[in-house]
């Protein structure tokens, strides 16, 4: 884990899950550390609370028909307070018409030990294939 000079902070599997997308999504926008509030429309952003107005996607992909939001999950997604601010984020992305791609620590040990691989790929598009996004 890093913490950039902005603040944002870098878990373990984000560096190389970005560099895999890069890979597999060459003519998108790629964008990350994506403010959850630029995805939402007015009236969530008055209904929701003060944390969730803070919360950034780690990775999101602007493509031709989709956005697409990555969530890279460590471990510390498994608490009883995270998994379930995860699951309410998760809710907002998809009524905002974003397909969610969790690439949890369990599911994905080689992007988690930062190694871009064939196995870490597989990884990835597995996530995508689990989430309905076909690649």
């Amino acid at each position: 884990m890093e913490k950039t000079k902005e603040g944002d902070i870098i878990g373990a599997g984000e560096k190389t899950a970005l560099a895999i997308l890069q890979d597999l999504f060459k003519n998108c926008v790629i964008k990350t550390q994506y403010p959850l509030v630029k995805i939402l429309t007015e009236e969530y952003k008055d209904s929701l609370s003060e944390s969730y107005l803070k919360h950034k996607i780690d990775i999101v992909l602007f493509t031709p028909t989709r956005m697409i939001a990555v969530r890279v999950q460590g471990k510390t997604h498994n608490g009883v307070i995270k998994s379930a601010r995860d699951t309410v984020q998760k809710k907002i992305l998809e009524w905002h018409d974003c397909i969610v791609v969790d690439l949890d620590w369990e599911e994905c040990p080689y992007l988690f030990k930062e190694e871009k691989n064939e196995n870490s790929y597989l990884e990835v598009v597995n996530a995508f294939t689990h989430s309905g996004f076909r690649l």
